[in-house]
């Protein structure tokens, strides 16, 4: 079940009028409630600049709930950082599949637009404070990895469409996805940074310019 976070402030909405305890809602979509409310604090306010006291007050539950779904702190920081990079691959389809693109350059322009940072939300900012985590953790650093392969697949999928097609004339489709990925990283890092649409439109056009020269 997929809880929207419009469903989750009218649940904690009706729950603060009514007084009810939020336990009596389904096992599954408490705990999807717990997991969504504390990455909107993460997001909100930092990774580690978040205490399970925010979280119980946010819910108006208790300590004991949270750790009824969850063993630890770190176990729900955990899951809920793997929901949010597993839901940006899901929503990349979603996305893609109503686009009805028509050949690799297109659907790879499309992959590009949808990783490039698109405001300077604080999804992106999140992302940046995972990294130096997976850099000292391996649980994190897991996460990321499995992220990464994840993204460099799909890219690797458009490449290989594209050379079969004739659209594209790579030899080495795994090498060619690492090194868009990684020119995307680069730029995407930098416009987390100093956002602005005018940079971003710049940055997009640089990418996609340097994916085409590399595989054609």
């Amino acid at each position: 079940m997929v809880i929207s976070v419009e469903f989750l402030k009218l649940v904690l909405c009706e729950n603060e009028k009514l007084k009810k305890p939020l336990l009596k809602m389904k096992v599954d979509s408490f705990k999807d409630i717990i997991r969504k409310a504390a990455l909107n604090l993460f997001k909100e306010k930092g990774l580690n600049n978040v205490s399970t006291r925010d979280l119980n007050t946010r819910l108006n539950i208790s300590r004991s709930h949270m750790y009824h779904y969850y063993g630890n702190w770190e176990e729900l920081k955990l899951d809920a950082i793997k929901k949010m990079l597993g839901d940006d691959v899901n929503d990349y389809f979603i996305r893609k599949n109503e686009e009805k693109l028509k050949g690799a350059p297109e659907e790879l322009l499309f992959f590009l637009d949808y990783l490039l940072p698109d405001a300077p939300s604080s999804h992106w900012i999140l992302y940046l404070e995972i990294w130096p985590l997976s850099a000292r953790d391996q649980r994190y650093a897991d996460l990321i990895h499995r992220n990464l392969m994840q993204w460099n697949e799909i890219v690797e999928n458009i490449i290989t469409r594209g050379t079969e097609a004739r659209e594209f004339t790579s030899t080495n489709s795994t090498v060619a996805a690492r090194q868009i990925a990684a020119v995307l990283d680069g730029y995407s890092s930098m416009i987390i940074l100093d956002y602005s649409e005018e940079k971003r439109a710049l940055f997009l056009a640089e990418i996609f310019d340097f994916s085409l020269q590399l595989l054609k």
